[in-house]
């Protein structure tokens, strides 16, 4: 075993091409959203949704090549119609920052709707995530502009975005352990904090909780 870990030590010496490094992050979480405008009827005025989020990256030393799948379902709690948030980001960057933090851009495709309350509708997000801290406390923040496509009840309700129809933010603490070992670093923990929408013109804002596992290699 000394002897073949030998002959990797010098093989990976004489190949002159970097390590791919990357990691990914996991997060289950549970959010829930009241709306705060009373001049907009249409929209939905509870909202609670339930999912994961699975992202990853891969690249070098600074920056990286980002993929993820988001998937949630839920219901509007009034008007008791049944939920769904989906997407796929299968293009965009990331810049790893510190040993194990990450910002991180993604363009997807998707399609989320609810029950009596919000169109199905064909989606286009644009999301940035932000991970950083290395020890038992973690700071873990989203932001996405969403475009909506085959609804024209939908367009036009982020009127903080003024480009975008929809907008979703969230901003917590992840409180766990962190551990590094052999160039590697994981952590697991969990998670709460506040979560804020706009759709049809109605700014949301609510609770998130969830649990966080994150890892990869650590940017030396």
């Amino acid at each position: 075993m000394r002897a073949l870990a030998v002959v990797m030590v010098l093989a990976a010496s004489a190949d002159a091409r970097p390590i791919p490094q990357g990691g990914g992050w996991l997060h289950y979480e549970l959010a829930g959203v009241h709306a705060v405008d009373d001049d907009a009827p249409t929209a939905p005025r509870e909202l609670v949704l339930a999912g994961a989020r699975l992202h990853g990256i891969i690249g070098g030393r600074y920056l990286a090549y980002h993929v993820g799948l988001d998937l949630a379902a839920g219901a509007t709690i009034r008007g008791g119609g049944f939920a769904y948030d989906v997407s796929l980001f299968p293009f965009g960057a990331a810049l790893r920052l510190g040993a194990s933090g990450v910002l991180a851009v993604g363009l997807g495709i998707g399609a989320s709707g609810a029950t009596g309350t919000l169109d199905d509708a064909f989606t286009v997000p644009v999301d940035v995530t932000l991970e950083v801290g290395g020890g038992a406390v973690r700071l873990l923040a989203r932001g996405r502009g969403t475009l909506v496509y085959n609804s024209a009840t939908r367009q036009g309700g982020a009127p903080t975005l003024g480009g975008f129809d929809e907008l979703d933010a969230m901003v917590g603490l992840r409180v766990g352990k962190h551990e590094r070992a052999y160039g590697f670093s994981s952590s697991t923990g969990y998670f709460v904090g506040a979560s804020y929408r706009e759709l049809l013109d109605t700014r949301m804002v609510g609770l998130v909780i969830g649990y966080a596992i994150a890892g990869g290699t650590v940017r030396r």
